[in-house]
């Protein structure tokens, strides 16, 4: 975004402008976080919460374009350094002010957060040090050439030095620690159950629209829905699609939705070795793993009816993709083949790999991770089954799946994710690049997928600093992979929230609900 000017490259200050009115705002939302700490755990529940409380330095609109947060200005020193301006007059919720020492402990802390899930060191493993030059100015000296810094760093949430110095995530989860920057400040939160905050009257932007705002998390979607009707939430998100028509026919509720960047898909477990959850017709182990071979990932890929689940299942609200982006989005590859079903051709592919009679394989899926997430699952698992892959769905919480997928115990298995930033990288560092901690490399590669000419375009891509040449790079880099079948991207889904008519929202693309945004109805 920023080039080399000697000169700060200044944007418009993004902020809401409304008249504060006293009340209650009350969400029900799907997904709970799993922590209050901004550095936890990298998270959809996590981070659709913690912007609330915590802002970082940039920021993406409800559009996923980069804005100014708490930087207001940022510009390359040199190709190893970075500089950013912090906005003036900001405070955290206890009334001290920010300053750039808060900055460079975040960025200290980051990599540090003791965590058994994935974190969110891969944002900023390429700082190498972080230099205060004046209370509203810091630079990030990198390790080598960073272009990505300002839209990596709207990922982090800024803490404060000293209520986070020496705390550790538990102090957050009581509130302790819980001070930041945002909208909002903390006040309770009672796990399985609700979070509870209340204005920020020390909020830079203009006051929000709600003293008080309190987050049920329903993770039913017609319990959800009941609790909209009933009175007791006046917004939901993730409203079935078997739901929309009802709702859009009720007077009393109105129904937004809007294309999602979070992803659907299928992960392959990729390890020379035998996989854990395929066996032989005859219920004996295979002593080669099948996706280890591309024929057999692509069989998988060609066996999926997308346009079907689009139609029956997700009743219109989803998007079959081929892809991270989308159409028009930087990184999106135009050369890459459309979905296409072909039952016939994948059981030839089958056939030619050493499979004409197919295999046993245990697919393992969510159950309350994404729309329709076990529908989906058991919907493939028929397709797969059709082409000779006789296929069991096993279905299980998120809380209990994710454990499991980190020791590596599925052969195939469904992922979701929401592009943190307009771009793929992110997804293709995390998802598809080699494992090496080190790096910050490979940190969801579940299914251990391992390419080096992919590697190498990607480490290209990470530090060419002309944007053109940068996406040239990116393109090359999900060619690879999607044309290698690194993995199945099933769709996009739509976010679909129901709301009263007294208040008015509409969803974001990345679907994480902030309350700021959402205001009291023309005339309330």
């Amino acid at each position: 975004m920023m080039g080399r000017s000697l000169a700060f490259l200044l944007a418009a200050v993004f902020g809401l402008a409304t008249t504060a009115v006293a009340g209650e705002l009350r969400l029900g939302l799907a997904v709970e976080p799993d922590s209050i700490d901004p550095h936890y755990h990298n998270f959809g529940g996590n981070k659709g919460l913690i912007p609330n409380l915590f802002e970082a330095l940039t920021a993406m609109d409800p559009r996923d374009r980069l804005t100014p947060g708490l930087a207001i200005a940022w510009r390359l020193i040199d190709d190893a350094t970075w500089e950013f301006k912090l906005r003036p007059g900001v405070a955290f919720s206890d009334g001290t002010p920010l300053t750039a020492d808060d900055v460079a402990f975040t960025i200290e802390r980051v990599p540090k957060v003791p965590t058994t899930v994935t974190d969110m060191a891969e944002y900023v493993k390429a700082i190498a040090r972080t230099e205060v030059i004046d209370p509203h100015t810091v630079r990030f000296h990198t390790k080598g050439p960073f272009p990505l810094a300002p839209e990596y760093l709207s990922a982090i949430g800024i803490v404060s030095r000293q209520h986070g110095e020496g705390a550790s995530t538990s102090d957050y989860n009581t509130g302790k620690a819980a001070i930041g920057t945002g909208p909002f400040r903390f006040v309770s939160w009672a796990r399985g159950d609700r979070v509870v905050l209340a204005r920020n009257e020390t909020w830079w932007g203009e006051h929000t629209a709600w003293d008080s705002v309190t987050i049920r998390y329903i993770k039913n979607p017609p319990s959800r829905l009941a609790a909209l009707l009933a009175g007791d939430v006046d917004l939901i998100d993730q409203l079935s699609v078997q739901d929309v028509a009802r709702m859009k026919g009720d007077a009393r509720f109105t129904v937004a939705s809007g294309l999602s960047d979070d992803i659907v898909g299928f992960v392959f477990d990729q390890q020379d070795r035998p996989s854990p959850k395929i066996a032989a017709n005859d219920g004996t182990p295979l002593r080669e793993n099948p996706f280890h071979d591309r024929r057999v990932r692509e069989a998988v890929d060609l066996a999926i009816d997308r346009a079907a689940i689009r139609d029956r299942i997700m009743n219109g609200q989803s998007d079959p993709d081929n892809q991270y982006m989308k159409p028009g989005q930087y990184g999106y590859d135009t050369a890459l083949p459309p979905v296409r079903f072909d039952p016939q051709q994948a059981k030839r592919l089958l056939a030619e790999a050493g499979y004409p009679d197919g295999f046993r394989l245990i697919v393992a899926c969510q159950n309350d991770r994404f729309v329709n997430d076990a529908t989906i699952c058991q919907v493939v698992a028929q397709m797969l089954t059709r082409i000779g892959i006789a296929t069991t769905p096993e279905v299980m919480p998120h809380a209990v799946w994710v454990p499991r997928a980190n020791k590596r115990e599925f052969s195939l298995f469904t992922y979701f994710w929401t592009i943190d930033t307009p771009e793929p990288s992110i997804m293709l560092i995390s998802q598809l690049a080699t494992p090496d901690a080190d790096r910050g490399r490979g940190a969801f590669n579940r299914g251990l997928y391992s390419n080096r000419e992919f590697d190498g375009a990607l480490d290209q891509a990470l530090v060419t600093l002309d944007r053109d040449a940068r996406e040239a790079l990116l393109i090359k880099a999900t060619h690879i992979a999607f044309a290698d079948h690194a993995l199945v991207p099933l769709h996009h889904q739509f976010n679909i929230e129901a709301m009263t008519r007294s208040i008015r929202h509409t969803p974001r693309i990345d679907g994480r609900l902030r309350a700021a945004e959402v205001l009291p109805q023309k005339g309330e």
